[in-house]
């Protein structure tokens, strides 16, 4: 009989598999959901190639009014040509406009450049029936590509806001795949007269409205029908992708770590993982130079503690030490694999396109430190890195031109290769190990072993010498035996004393006892005769016995005394006894001590110089840079010899070929191929478009039929770089194929670009059954998996099961930072990481040698931001400044670092447009312009996510003409343009339209850092504004002081109505002396309004702080001024340096009108141009500009 007792665990069990198989239901839903969704992004771009244009079914007008192909049409027999007989409908994309780009004619080129060849502004998604009924799917949209804002500002035609509001107005009726099945199963004939169909082209012809047709019709030809294509037809780039997601929805094995991805939401958090107590598990490092940062070796104890399922988070920073952390975590795994003579880890680190790819193979190819130790570098010829790179199949051929592919691995397995690569082997493990004897692979590899296993076990001996040091030491710390000894030995000394004096009182109380007649004794009845034995016993006692006897005796009588004092001897003889023992205890707690110490010191002797007995933590740093890094060197000469050896062992296996050639591609095969890939390369690199495709097998249907099949679960390691941008439905379906997920990346930097409107999204994910309703969907994107705003990196977070560093994101927190200087990445830390980072390189000012540029600076440039039509925008004057100060500084900079200008400076820009600009004046002036070596890297902040140089140069576009607020969308832009300088961020641009920006802006704290130093502006003579020499004749240069002067003095003496001088600084002296205060007092008796524009902190304060006497003095001169009949308007942050006069003339230049120098050592050479014209727009915004930032004012008195 079973007891009620009995039932409970077998309720718990079935309880718990009930849940595991919701969870797991629930965790395909997820799947399904990106693989939808990816599907849907793929098919609805909305610019395209006409190449890709031409893939579509063209179908006149008339069709798509009507909602029907004709049954022998040829659209329709090709769409369905592949399709199962039993399968009634197929989902289709239907774009029922399309626009081609206008051609020049004669060259056959685009009139047009840098638009797209083509332009489809509708998407419909609708199903299609086998009888040629078209049934709405979804609703009409335009794709989000076309629709602005963008993050790079690229080609748009409408915005989001307008299509949230034409969407919000609509009420069409779509249907899911159960609802069509069951209408087209009801039909036999598509309806003659289909009325919901005619509601639905209505629909997409009003939303055509939105878009900017008069901007399509300039520049694009209309194509005249619509066109239509099979929606898994339309997503090439995904197609491994979905592959991949369409086997899982019939796979019915457990998928833990796709699992965690789609359902983990870790609230409460467990403590981490102490770093030492992975002391010996983080067995490999790339170099001898430096050691992991604490951050990042807490994060390596906490991906070798990792469990099957889990997804670790670890949060990196710009400039944090990402990679150098990733060589660490592969080389731990690979290191201890070869100890415990396992296979070899399949690691396969992955990221979202071809640049974070290769930004990684590359550090595999040149961050693992070779140097002139004979272990140094690879045994085995032609292997020249120590990463793979598995690209798409039609990029093999260039990568492998540069990278180790599948190909290379391939090549190597040959009769010839192994025995050259053998004898190679030996000859260099004989000099490396200086043993002639070893001419045996096999007996280099367990040589190999053996200094491997010493490694482990000298970390082993470390480990427990330090724990046995610790445990001493702590209570050698408590207990301080020296002090407690001295202690110990005076009280014994002082009891002692005691001891002797009490004894000494006793013999002489038993002297005296047995010195007494007994006459007295038998007459002590006698009142007088014991009164005298009273008398002499008290005279004893005070004057034989010590003062504790004495003490001790003070209320006893005769009888009582001796066997008091013999009690008390007793019990101190026994304390005695007790001190002699803890004096022993202490004596040996510090011969321990001494013994332990000795031991902890001689065993860290290779690793410490130190009198004093070093810290566990220290020596963990030193064999980062000693035993990891040779057991690393170990562990890739006996993955070499493996290799070797397994391809003698088995090499008929590894050599079984299929009918055609090919290498076998059952289990086994393809599980011994990834093998040996990993014994050469310890991590496969891959983008996780392509990694679906390297991850398959085939399994025997028929007599030549084999079906494809997915290694799920099968690698060891999973690592997502840059895993902000990564979207959930691109890397999901890799967590199947995966044990562990390690998720590098920081959510402040460049975030995933989805091409769907949170509207189309709340649809899917309630079509899914994954949103009960809409008003819970913000509350589901703060999970991290909506497609429109959620990335692996935010999922990774609510499924980190860590969270390292309060005020960080949850998982770990890699915080020290060693890019820049400091006073570069101090703006990144306030804008984005709360303070978080720890700036490690120091401040420009305090380095040996100083860089040529300011850490943060910055040139103005009066220039215009215009706004083409195609959306972006541009500023001429910036471009070309930035241009002609590269060529200007070339010489200086290629001194300075010994490096070519291409290789030293990075240009970023928010702009397509402006990007393009400034490559063509770059290209015009000398400059190699493009993204590889040798060549500058010019772009928005996508051209240099994940790289770095000395100098970034940030081309800010807006202007006071045309301000924006697209820079200050987000952080990110910022963060990651200020991020990527190592030694100067410089901004060209119009420093009044940044400083212009709302408070707490990104923008608006920049502004802020550039202004803390006086020394931050650059000098630099800028060139003429293309768009006033339209209306304007030449300008006249104006050099120098005297110049300048005579140039105002005239203006004083032309200008008709009014004079407006703009300088960030003034003093009443230097317009005294140099005579321009007389000649502004004169225009101003002739009733001329003389203003001046001046800045309030250059004029107030000294090294960024107020000054009092400054202060004091500039209310003085403004009110000296006022009196003299000239108008001061004190504005915050002036930068421009403008004269102004009616309606005709303007001079702009870097000239200090009522302040600078005209004489000594501080004069400096200044350069203005003066146009002349119908300025009158032009003087209005700028006075508008001014104006608007008005502090305070001094108004002119009359005469």
């Amino acid at each position: 009989m079973i007891s009620a007792t009995d039932e409970r665990p077998g309720r718990a069990s079935k309880e718990k598999a009930r849940m595991s198989s919701m969870s797991a239901a629930q965790a395909r839903q997820w799947l399904r959901y990106w693989r939808n969704s990816l599907a849907d992004a793929e098919s609805g771009s909305g610019a395209m190639s006409r190449k890709a244009l031409s893939d579509y079914h063209k179908v006149p007008a008339a069709i798509i009014g009507r909602g029907r192909l004709d049954k022998e049409s040829a659209p329709l027999q090709a769409l369905f040509a592949e399709v199962p007989a039993e399968t009634l409908f197929i989902k289709v994309v239907l774009r029922p406009a399309a626009f081609l780009i206008k051609q020049q004619h004669e060259h056959s080129k685009s009139a047009f450049s840098g638009f797209p060849e083509a332009i489809t502004p509708v998407i419909c998604p609708i199903w299609l029936s086998r009888e040629g009924e078209f049934l709405p799917a979804g609703r009409p949209h335009i794709p989000r590509d076309l629709l602005s804002p963008q993050y790079d500002d690229k080609f748009t035609l409408a915005s989001v806001q307008d299509f949230d509001r034409f969407l919000d107005t609509q009420t069409l009726q779509v249907y899911s795949e159960q609802e069509a099945s069951a209408l087209f199963s009801q039909r036999a004939e598509p309806a003659e007269e289909n009325t919901l169909w005619h509601d639905y082209v209505a629909s997409a012809r009003e939303l055509f409205k939105l878009c900017d047709r008069a901007l399509l019709k300039a520049r694009y030809t209309s194509q005249q029908g619509g066109y239509l294509k099979k929606a898994e037809d339309s997503v090439s780039g995904s197609y491994q992708i979905l592959k991949l997601y369409d086997w899982l929805a019939d796979c019915e094995d457990a998928l833990p770590l796709a699992q965690s991805f789609a359902l983990e939401n870790n609230a409460k958090h467990l403590p981490c993982t102490s770093a030492l107590s992975q002391l010996v598990a983080r067995a490999g490092h790339s170099g001898s130079r430096f050691s992991l940062a604490a951050a990042q070796r807490d994060a390596l104890a906490q991906v070798m503690a990792m469990q099957p399922g889990e997804i670790l988070a670890v949060n990196g920073p710009p400039g944090t030490g990402k990679t150098t952390f990733v060589l660490s975590v592969v080389a731990s795994l690979w290191v201890e694999a070869a100890w415990k003579e396992s296979q070899p880890p399949l690691i396969i680190a992955a990221s979202t396109n071809n640049q974070a790819v290769t930004n990684i193979i590359e550090a595999f190819g040149k961050d693992f430190e070779e140097n002139d130790d004979p272990l140094s570098g690879r045994w085995l010829p032609e292997v020249k890195s120590y990463g793979g790179y598995f690209p798409a199949g039609s990029l093999e051929n260039e990568a492998a031109k540069h990278y180790h592919t599948p190909s290379f691995y391939k090549c190597l397995e040959n009769e010839d290769y192994i025995d050259r690569a053998e004898s190679a082997f030996l000859n260099r493990a004989q000099t490396a190990l200086q043993d002639k004897s070893l001419d045996r692979v096999q007996a280099v590899k367990q040589r190999i072993w053996n200094d491997i296993n010493a490694g482990y076990q000298l970390m082993a001996e470390l480990e427990v010498s330090w724990q046995q040091f610790e445990q001493v030491r702590i209570r050698y710390q408590q207990a301080d035996p020296v002090k407690t000894q001295a202690a110990l030995q005076a009280g014994l000394l002082h009891l002692r004393e005691d001891i002797a004096g009490v004894e000494k009182s006793l013999a002489a109380w038993l002297t005296f006892c047995a010195d007494e007649s007994l006459l007295l004794t038998l007459l002590n009845v006698v009142p007088a005769v014991a009164s005298k034995r009273r008398a002499n016993r008290k005279q004893l006692i005070k004057n034989d016995f010590s003062p504790l006897a004495r003490s001790l005796v003070e209320r006893c009588d005769a009888e009582q005394l001796e066997p008091a004092l013999e009690s008390w001897l007793t019990q101190q003889r026994e304390a005695v006894g007790d001190l002699q023992r803890q004096i022993a205890q202490a004596h040996e707690l510090q011969e321990q001590y001494q013994q332990s110490k000795a031991a902890w010191l001689q065993l860290c002797a290779p690793f410490s110089n130190t009198a004093e007995a070093p810290s566990l933590e220290e020596i963990d740093r030193a064999l980062d840079r000693s035993v990891r890094f040779r057991l690393f060197q170990l562990a890739v000469h006996y993955w070499e010899a493996r290799w070797l050896l397994d391809y003698r062992q088995h090499d008929r296996d590894m050599l079984i070929k299929n009918r055609n050639g090919n290498d076998a591609q059952g289990l086994k095969a393809v599980r011994a191929r990834w093998a040996r890939r990993m014994s050469l390369t310890p991590c496969i690199v891959s983008t996780l478009y392509s990694l679906p495709g390297h991850m398959t097998y085939k399994v025997f249907e028929s007599e030549g039929v084999f079906n494809n099949e997915y290694l799920i679960n099968e690698i060891d390691l999973l690592i997502v770089d840059e895993a902000g941008q990564v979207a959930p439905d691109v890397a999901a379906a890799s967590f199947a194929l995966a044990k562990r997920a390690l998720i590098i990346g920081d959510v402040h930097q460049i975030q995933p670009v989805s091409n769907q409107l949170p509207a189309m999204d709340i649809g899917n994910l309630m079509q899914h059954q994954l949103l009960a309703n809409a008003a819970d969907y913000d509350e589901l994107c703060q999970q991290g998996r909506s497609v429109v705003s959620g990335s692996v990196m935010r999922i990774a977070q609510q499924a980190s099961r860590y969270h390292y560093l309060p005020g960080a994101e949850a998982g770990i927190f890699l915080r020290e930072h060693r890019r820049c200087y400091d006073e570069i990445i101090s703006f990144c830390n306030a804008l984005c990481y709360h303070g978080l980072l720890e700036p490690k390189r120091g401040s420009a000012a305090d380095a040996k040698t100083p860089p040529p540029f300011p850490a943060l600076g910055y040139l103005h440039i009066d220039g215009l931001a215009e706004s083409p039509p195609a959306g972006s925008r541009i500023n001429r004057l910036e471009a070309n400044t930035i241009a002609e100060w590269l060529a200007a500084k070339r010489h200086e900079l290629e001194t300075f670092y010994k490096a070519k200008l291409e290789d030293i400076v990075g240009v970023v820009t928010p702009f397509k447009a402006q990007e393009q600009l400034i490559a063509e004046a770059c290209k015009q002036r000398g400059i190699e312009v493009g993204r590889t070596e040798g060549k500058m890297t010019i772009g928005t902040v996508h051209a240099l996510q994940g790289a770095e140089r000395k100098i970034v140069l940030f081309s800010a576009v807006y202007s006071r003409h045309s301000n924006g607020k697209f820079i200050d969308k987000d952080n990110s832009m910022l963060n990651v343009a200020v991020s990527r300088a190592k030694e100067s961020f410089l901004v060209f641009g119009d420093m009044e339209a940044i400083d212009a920006a709302p408070r707490g802006t990104p923008r608006h704290l920049l502004g802020e850092y550039l202004a803390r130093r006086a020394d931050s502006e650059l000098i630099f003579s800028v060139g003429a504004r293309p768009d006033l020499l339209l209306s304007c004749r030449e300008p006249r240069v104006i050099n120098d002081a005297e110049a300048h002067d005579a140039c105002l003095t005239g203006i004083l003496q032309l200008a008709q109505q009014r004079v407006v001088i703009v300088s960030p600084w003034v003093s009443l002296s230097r317009l005294r002396e140099s005579g321009l205060l007389s000649a502004m007092q004169q225009a101003a008796g002739r009733e001329i309004a003389v203003e001046l524009y001046t800045d309030y902190r250059f004029n107030t304060f000294t090294n960024n702080r107020y000054d009092e006497e400054k202060s004091v003095q500039f209310n003085a001169c403004c009110t000296a001024l006022a009196a003299h009949g000239i108008a001061v308007h004190v504005v915050n942050k002036v930068h421009s340096k403008l004269l102004m006069a009616d309606h005709n003339f303007i001079c702009i230049g870097s000239y200090n009108w009522a302040s600078a120098q005209r004489q000594g050592e501080y004069k400096n050479f200044e350069t203005s141009l003066l146009y002349s014209g119908d300025l009158k727009e032009e003087i209005r915004i700028q006075l508008a500009s001014l104006q608007a930032r008005i502090r305070s004012e001094f108004a002119a008195e009359m005469a």
